[in-house]
């Protein structure tokens, strides 16, 4: 294989990261002159980038998993390569996720996938690699191999800032390393921002995102956008033969159909927050979230948490909790059911505003969601469970045993905390415009901007700072 050189190489696993990161990196050459490949893991859209002058690594035609199991010594070398302690953690995500428990297999793939972008970045000089946040074992396999060749890598993932963009170099959390420039237009951005938060109780959530957050009720399911993926991926699937990462359609489908039926289930779980009463609000995440899987796996299990909460609560407080807009009917029936049998814990309506079950409550309590964020903009207190990057601002509590919570709960008033805008700026300041895949041309723009402020110099651009 002849070793070529490229700038940027774009990780795509889905058919909008196809098209939005085309576009992209058309951007980026004819703005800057720097050139893009494509390592795609998402085989129908080979012919489509291919046709757009792009040079394209397709994974699934290249790697062909035709073992029974991996070698144990190169699971080992893996374990000792990407420096995490127990391998079974890089599978966590894709096992829940599909319902694939056949641990042969996913460490069978691991090792082959381990073995081709190893291969890949060995034989290719590629400066920048860039992929959208994920936890399934193609991109977190890509993701250690750039780190142990030295190849910068770029995890994407929203802000809380609507329209913005954080860029995780080398990393898979958010850094706050950059600080506001002297000068009062970056506060005014962000006071801004915030008053139209507190005027309007809008929920931040991504353009990428829009057609998760509903309630489930059969139009999220059955409707024309869902209809089409389905026939698109039957056919590329069963007609043409052609591989992707999202290939587990039936377990979409039964997915799906559980969470439809759980809703219906649950209708009888639902309360209305009671806000003449203490409590504590405890968002739940979305299930399976990259959050939980692989930034804070100790509290995967979150009912199992909340059993725990509820049952050390002071007398005359309740814990009120709320599913993820994205995955109501995401739990399970019989489980939702026992935890509910405690009376301290009460489950909130999907269609209650989150910002005014923020504002009542006594105290505001997260693994690392984005409510946690959120409730800082209202100047609430915010109790962490884990690490998210808002631990650092000044109203987080990190909390290292949960026994001490009714202690940290009601032990100071935190219903008046001030806003913390010196973090809001920070975190505005180590985000960049940008919304992933809003193909309007002004974004495209924008992100291409964005990214490029993130690539690591190529020689291209060593050569110029030189003549200059």
């Amino acid at each position: 294989m002849k070793s070529e050189k490229f700038d940027v190489l774009f990780a795509v696993i889905a058919p909008r990261e196809v098209t939005f990161f085309g576009k992209v990196a058309d951007v980026l050459k004819e703005r800057y002159n720097l050139t893009s490949a494509f390592l795609t893991f998402y085989q129908p859209g080979d012919s489509y980038l291919s046709r757009n002058g792009f040079h394209v690594f397709s994974l699934h035609k290249e790697v062909h998993l035709l073992g029974v199991k991996a070698e144990a010594d190169r699971i080992a070398r893996i374990e000792n390569k990407y420096g995490v302690k127990n391998i079974r953690q890089l599978l966590l995500h894709e096992k829940l996720t599909f319902n694939r428990f056949d641990e042969d297999k996913l460490l069978l793939k691991l090792v082959e996938y381990d073995r081709y972008f190893d291969s890949l970045l060995r034989q290719h000089k590629i400066y920048n690699v860039v992929q959208e946040l994920g936890g399934f074992i193609a991109p977190m396999s890509l993701y250690y191999n750039c780190i142990h060749h030295d190849v910068r890598h770029i995890f994407i993932e929203p802000s809380m800032f609507k329209g913005r963009l954080f860029f995780n170099v080398d990393s898979t959390n958010i850094q706050l390393n950059k600080m506001p420039p002297p000068g009062q237009e970056v506060l005014r951005e962000v006071e801004n921002y915030v008053g139209e938060y507190n005027k309007n109780k809008t929920v931040v959530v991504p353009d990428k995102d829009q057609h998760h957050f509903m309630d489930a009720g059969i139009r999220k399911f059955l409707n024309r956008r869902n209809i089409k993926r389905l026939c698109e991926k039957s056919y590329y699937k069963y007609i043409r033969r052609e591989k992707e990462e999202y290939d587990a359609i039936s377990n979409h489908i039964k997915q799906h159909l559980l969470m439809f039926l759980r809703r219906r289930l649950s209708k009888k779980f639902y309360h209305q927050p009671d806000y003449t009463k203490k409590y504590i609000y405890f968002p739940l995440h979305v299930p399976l979230d990259f959050q939980l899987t692989v930034r804070e796996i100790r509290y995967l299990n979150q009912l199992s948490l909340i059993e725990r909460i509820g049952d050390i609560l002071p007398s005359g407080c309740q814990l009120y909790i709320k599913e993820h807009p994205a995955s109501v009917g995401g739990y399970e029936y019989a489980a939702l059911k026992r935890l509910l049998r405690n009376q301290n814990i009460k489950l909130i309506h999907p269609n209650v505003n989150s910002y005014d079950l923020i504002a009542n409550a006594s105290s505001i309590i997260t693994i690392n969601s984005k409510v946690g964020a959120e409730a800082l903009m209202q100047g609430k207190a915010v109790i962490v469970l884990s690490n998210p990057y808002y631990a650092q601002a000044r109203g987080a509590i990190t909390l290292g045993d949960i026994q001490e919570l009714p202690k940290v709960a009601f032990g100071y008033k935190n219903k008046t905390s001030e806003i913390d805008f010196g973090f809001l700026q920070r975190v505005y300041c180590n985000s960049f415009k940008g919304e992933l895949y809003n193909e309007k041309t002004a974004n495209v723009d924008d992100f291409a901007c964005s990214l490029k402020t993130h690539l690591s110099k190529t020689d291209k651009e060593k050569y110029r700072s030189l003549k200059i």
